[in-house]
Order: structure tokens, then C-alpha cells, then sequence
């Protein structure tokens, strides 16, 4: 379904789960400042460092989410901007590459696309995408695309999405799975996607999931299982996009 371009005043909110990235969020809400959006909401995900201090101090707005996980970190912050027509997720690691951010906002805002998706299918730097990483992402986009009929190169963190689409959507998956419910629900609802490519730069910091490939194969085998869930759940009860 294309979403109608909008003719009245837009607002476009970042929203950014954080968890003990001190040494890399204040130089990523100075990168967005210099850009098109209205709010930059950082979500402490229960740091132990000082990432909501940096946060706020470099401008962001903070909140703060105790309980630990990409999802409900991603719900606090989409709870706290309830009227943006427009949100962008990103990581607070700076690997993302935000030079198009402009054009993917745009995309979603004229109505061109309801998913604006910054895919990690560009020239990596080194040590930024590791090949478990790499492997595990490709499986579970081909599961994706099997099972929904979608033609999605990626499931990324950075992704612009139309704000009555995600609203409309409800997503609730509170860990790992939460992007992979997003898309999938998407998919299956015949949601629009644009595709932006880009290859990641390397994090500052401590991966919360690459660094063991034990913690990759838990973490996979919960984003596919999530993905099933929502592929059979969807099926059994079909809806369209009705914002």
C-alpha cells in the first residue's frame, strides 16, 4: 500500500537503543544533529556506564528503559514520540553510515516507501561485519523472503519507517526479535520497501553479540524462530495495512 504524501507539518524522530555505548554515542547524536530530524531520542537500555550522560550532553533526549533488550528499548522510544510521522532506528555502536539519511527520510515522507532500510550490502570496513555476523543475517533474510514472498537484502538496524505504519503495525517482540517481527509483519501486510545500501563502519566499543559465536546462534535461532511466529500467526489471521 502506498502511503499518501502528507501536506501538513511532519516531525521525524530518531530513536536510538543504547546499552554501554559511552565511547560511541555522543559522536552519533552529533552526526544526526546535523541533519533533518526533530527529535533524537537516545534509550538507555540499563547502562552501567555513563551512556545516558554523554547522550543528553551532546544533545539527545534520554530515556531511560531498564529492562534489557533491543525491543523494549525500540517501544520505550516509539512510546515517547506517540505523533512522529516518521521514525529512525539506528544503533548507538557508530557503524552506521547516515550520508543518505536525507533521501531515506524523504522516501518514506512523499510516500514513495513505507520502509526506508539502510541494507549492509556495501563495502564493509574491516573487521565491521564478521563473517558469522555476515552468514547469520543472510539465513535469516532467506527465511524471510521464503516464507513472506518479500525481496529484502537485509534485516538492518538503520530503517526509516512511516509513523502510522509502525504504529498501525504493533510490534512487541521486547528482545532481539523485535526488527525481525517488524519486517516480517511488513511483508506480509504488503507493506512498500526501499532499499539503501551501504557497508558498515567498524563500532567503537564492545559488541553486545558478535564477539561469541555461541551468543550469534542463540541470537539467530531467536530471530528465526520469531519470524516463523509471526509468518504462521499472520497467515492464520490475515490483515492489510490500515493505519
Amino acid at each position: 500500500a502506498r502511503v499518501p504524501p502528507r501536506r501538513f507539518a511532519m516531525k521525524v524522530v530518531a530513536i536510538i537503543p543504547a546499552l554501554n555505548e559511552e565511547a560511541a554515542i555522543g559522536g552519533v547524536v552529533h552526526e544526526l544533529r546535523s541533519g533533518v530530524l526533530d527529535e533524537i531520542i537516545v534509550v538507555d537500555n540499563g547502562s552501567t556506564d555513563r551512556t545516558a550522560e554523554v547522550a543528553l550532553a551532546a544533545g539527545a533526549h534520554v530515556v531511560h528503559q531498564p529492562e534489557r533488550g533491543y525491543g523494549a528499548a525500540c517501544i520505550a522510544g516509539v512510546d515517547a514520540a506517540p505523533d512522529a510521522s516518521a521514525f529512525v532506528f539506528l544503533d548507538g555502536d557508530a557503524t552506521e553510515v547516515t550520508s543518505d539519511l536525507a533521501q531515506m527520510i524523504a522516501a518514506v515522507l512523499d510516500g514513495r516507501a513505507q520502509f526506508a532500510l539502510g541494507t549492509r550490502s556495501g563495502k564493509s570496513a574491516p573487521g565491521a561485519n564478521p563473517w558469522q555476523q555476515r552468514l547469520g543475517n543472510r539465513l535469516l533474510t532467506i527465511l524471510l523472503n521464503r516464507l513472506t514472498g518479500a525481496h529484502l537484502a537485509d534485516l538492518p538496524s538503520l530503517k526509516v519507517v512511516d509513523g502510522p505504519t509502525l504504529r498501525a503495525l504493533n510490534v512487541r517482540d521486547r528482545r532481539y526479535g523485535w526488527t525481525a517481527e517488524l519486517l516480517t509483519r511488513a511483508a506480509m501486510r504488503k507493506c512498500t520497501f526501499l532499499e539503501f545500501p551501504r557497508g558498515p563502519k567498524q563500532r567503537k566499543g564492545r559488541s553486545k553479540v558478535t564477539g561469541s559465536l555461541l551468543r550469534n546462534l542463540r541470537v539467530g535461532y531467536a530471530i528465526a524462530a520469531t519470524i516463523i511466529r509471526v509468518w504462521r500467526a499472520e497467515r492464520a489471521h490475515p490483515a492489510s495495512f490500515e493505519p
